[in-house]
């Protein structure tokens, strides 16, 4: 049961505020260690934003500064006069495309204020108290974060409930690395996060015919991808035995090509955090036979979010959707023990008659698009589930679900059995599109929501966050969410699929 939701009693206004934070690391292999020079921090953006989903390692974030844009620089080893002179920053861009510094005296300095591999921090947020705003204005002519160090310091201050690595009136959006620079106006930076680094780390030469994650990502595995990257292993992945068969890698690969391969096998590896450490997280599909490994378990928040319709939601793009039994269809995919993949299609059997009982003359369900075997797998002994192995069916007319198997390897038959189990309890009541909400929940990919709406409860029920889009600017501060995973509708506490 839902706490009552009072909206009478939430702020009348919330400001925006903002805080980029760029450096550059003196070793490449500790992004999060110490800082080679000097870090730069700027409050004020044109516009933000991020994207981020769990079925892609490497989420993106683009940042755009208006012109004049003020920095402030904390610089180590510097004399009185030299603090003063670096109180306030200026970027612009001149008429030859450089851009220049001007700090109290005018001067030009290097053009690469910005550059590629430099580490970047966004932080985003609201305050309801006009003297934080303040803090940041440039035009402040009282104590700023720009002139005054006890100000900076109380802007920048560690807040317990927001997170670990959170500021007191901001959350953490976004942690990587600049991946691209514009010297148009506005200035413009392309950024990926921390996993777009282990693009640049190439794989041994690898075949072993069993093995799992822990022994390519664990800090006690064989092979220790994550090494020096700045990145872990997020401990609940550590725990768990996720089975991937047998593997062959070459050194034409990279560690982000392997774990974005490794999706096919239904496990999704994507950044979180933990306890204000950057950790790889992988969770398996939830078609696949929903489990502790599953991505439902994934979530770093102890209880769903809860949205209130009437309060937290910018735009409901959400439609409630209804399948027939009749046109619904599983894609099951699974590996054979030829390391394979084999495919299947399995609806409903429309000349089932279900007064009679089920056997080879009257089977329940239909096996369509059937992996075509080879004349050496035939040779073998294994043999097709249907007499007419080439049936193909035009899934146009049907509502086509998809299924990963865990079990490494599985032959056909199996692999049937367990599509089967999970058609027939699927629940084919739910809602697809997606939810714009104002900036103030700070929601994640793979983090679980509870939708609440008094008016239309037909939606109400607790949802897996897929994807996340997340903009901030002159247009205020949203985060368009897409839900296409019920897993538990309201006061039912049995898990469904949507």
């Amino acid at each position: 049961m839902a706490e009552e939701f009072d909206t009478n009693k939430q702020p009348g206004f919330h400001i925006l505020i903002s805080l980029i934070e760029i450096w550059k690391p003196k070793d490449k292999k500790q992004p999060n260690g110490d800082v080679d020079g000097e870090i730069m921090r700027i409050c004020e953006v044109e516009e933000v934003e991020i994207d981020e989903s769990f079925k892609k390692l490497i989420s993106t974030a683009s940042v755009r500064f208006p012109r004049g844009t003020i920095i402030r620089k904390t610089i180590t080893n510097q004399t009185n006069e030299e603090e003063e002179d670096f109180k306030k920053v200026s970027v612009q861009l001149s008429n030859s495309g450089v851009v220049e510094e001007t700090r109290t005296s005018t001067s030009v300095a290097s053009p690469s204020t910005f550059s590629v591999g430099q580490r970047i921090k966004i932080y985003l947020g609201y305050t309801t108290d006009p003297q934080v705003a303040e803090m940041a204005k440039t035009g402040n002519t009282g104590k700023s974060i720009y002139n005054d160090t006890a100000t900076y310091d109380d802007y920048l201050a560690q807040f317990k409930h927001t997170g670990s690595d959170s500021k007191k009136y901001m959350s953490l959006m976004f942690d990587g690395y600049i991946t691209k620079v514009s010297l148009d106006t506005p200035i413009e930076l392309e950024c990926e996060n921390l996993a777009s680094f282990l693009r640049t780390i190439t794989c041994p030469k690898v075949k072993l015919k069993k093995c799992e994650v822990k022994d390519f990502l664990g800090e006690d595995g064989r092979y220790k991808f994550l090494k020096d990257t700045g990145l872990i292993l997020h401990p609940d992945t550590a725990s768990m035995d996720f089975d991937l068969g047998a593997v062959e890698l070459s050194t034409d690969l990279t560690v982000a090509d392997v774990l974005t391969e490794w999706s096919k096998y239904g496990l999704f590896c994507y950044v979180s955090d933990y306890n204000g450490t950057p950790a790889i997280q992988i969770g398996r599909a939830y078609f696949s036979n929903p489990g502790k490994d599953s991505i439902l378990n994934a979530t770093t928040t102890p209880r769903p979010v809860q949205i209130q319709f009437d309060y937290h939601v910018a735009n409901n793009g959400l439609g409630l959707t209804s399948s027939d039994k009749d046109f619904l269809a599983v894609g099951a995919k699974g590996i054979d023990s030829d390391d394979k993949f084999i495919n299947i299609t399995i609806l409903r059997n429309p000349q089932f008659d279900s007064s009679k009982p089920e056997s080879e003359s009257n089977p329940a369900y239909r096996y369509v698009n059937e992996t075509k075997l080879t004349k050496k797998a035939m040779k073998a002994g294994k043999r097709y589930l249907t007499d007419a192995p080439n049936d193909k069916v035009d899934m146009k007319l049907y509502t086509k679900i998809a299924f990963v198997s865990k079990t490494i390897p599985i032959d056909m038959k199996k692999l049937a059995e367990e599509a089967i189990k999970y058609l027939e309890g699927y629940n084919m009541t739910g809602i697809e599109g997606s939810l714009t909400l104002f900036g103030d929940l700070y929601i994640r990919t793979a983090q679980q929501v509870e939708l609440i709406d008094r008016r239309y409860p037909g939606k109400n029920g607790v949802y897996l966050v897929e994807e996340v889009n997340t903009t901030f600017g002159t247009d205020g501060f949203r985060q368009r969410i897409t839900l296409p995973y019920c897993i538990k509708r309201d006061g039912n506490n049995q898990s469904s699929q949507s």
